[in-house]
């Protein structure tokens, strides 16, 4: 859970839930499910309505992330919620013990994300392969097209082959 901004995201909440919603492309019913499931606790105002920080609306764009790959929201919300114990600093830091279960699903979520990675470039070398199969297609019919007998095609063909 390393940050590659070395600012964190600001806690101050100012986002309300239909922006939140809107500008994560999530429902307001998801928002809701997952602040049922502990993965974000959004401050209330007096009249009860939902405001997200930044950090909130960080940890939300994670999880839609991790969804959109194929993590489970067990999995997930495993991952966001471990024990804490105080520092000799007075920090809150996770325990030794949740550092283990964290990094056991860390490792999972990283076999799964390799599987899907491995699994799309061989989509990719595909859809290469066919792409080029098509542009030959086209190629050809648009010589067909232009005038060119089929005889001088395969003659152009079996010349290039020698």
């Amino acid at each position: 859970m390393t940050h590659t901004d070395p600012t964190p995201p600001d806690d101050t909440p100012r986002h309300r839930v239909g922006e939140v919603a809107t500008r994560l492309g999530l429902t307001l019913r998801t928002l809701k499910y997952y602040e049922e499931l502990g993965l974000v606790t959004p401050q209330r105002t007096g009249s009860r309505y939902r405001l997200y920080s930044e950090a909130d609306v960080a940890r939300l764009d994670r999880v839609r992330r991790m969804r959109a790959l194929g993590l489970s929201l067990g999995t997930i919300q495993a991952t966001f919620s471990q024990p804490l114990e105080l520092d000799p600093d007075g920090r809150q830091v996770l325990t030794e013990g949740a550092l283990t279960d964290l990094r056991r699903d860390l490792s999972g979520q990283l076999e799964v994300l390799s599987a899907r990675i491995a699994a799309a470039e061989r989509e990719l070398k595909d859809a290469r392969a066919l792409r080029r199969d098509l542009q030959r297609d086209l190629a050809y019919v648009e010589k067909r097209l232009g005038g060119v007998r089929v005889g001088e095609l395969l003659d152009g063909d079996q010349a290039s082959r020698a």
